[in-house]
């Protein structure tokens, strides 16, 4: 893997009590949080999947493209230390390279 490739990180996500027993003020204000750090590290998000209605095991499923592992490091930094995310959100993550599709099976 080279550092000119693109990370992929596929996230699995359930929200915990605890982020839904926050007072309104204080979610907005960890969602802003949230996502200006994202945008400030260039994090593009190639699908946000809601399935809440299909799955008890997990809330949401993601699918992101980050510039490098070294702004993914800096993310993850951030999640732990600044927004301290495992208060609210149950959480699971995968790390990969993109690759086409197109050819499968021809």
């Amino acid at each position: 893997m080279t550092d000119s490739k693109p990370i992929i990180r596929l996230f699995f996500a359930k929200m915990k009590q605890a982020f839904y027993d926050l007072p309104d003020g204080e979610k907005i204000s960890f969602m802003r949080k949230d996502r200006n750090n994202l945008d400030e590290l260039g994090m593009k998000a190639v699908k946000m999947i809601d399935c809440r209605w299909s799955n008890k095991e997990w809330d949401y499923i993601g699918v992101e493209e980050w510039p490098s592992l070294e702004v993914i490091e800096k993310r993850e930094k951030f999640e732990k230390e600044e927004l301290e995310i495992f208060k609210y959100v149950e959480s699971k993550t995968y790390l990969g390279s993109p690759e086409s599709f197109e050819e499968y099976g021809k």
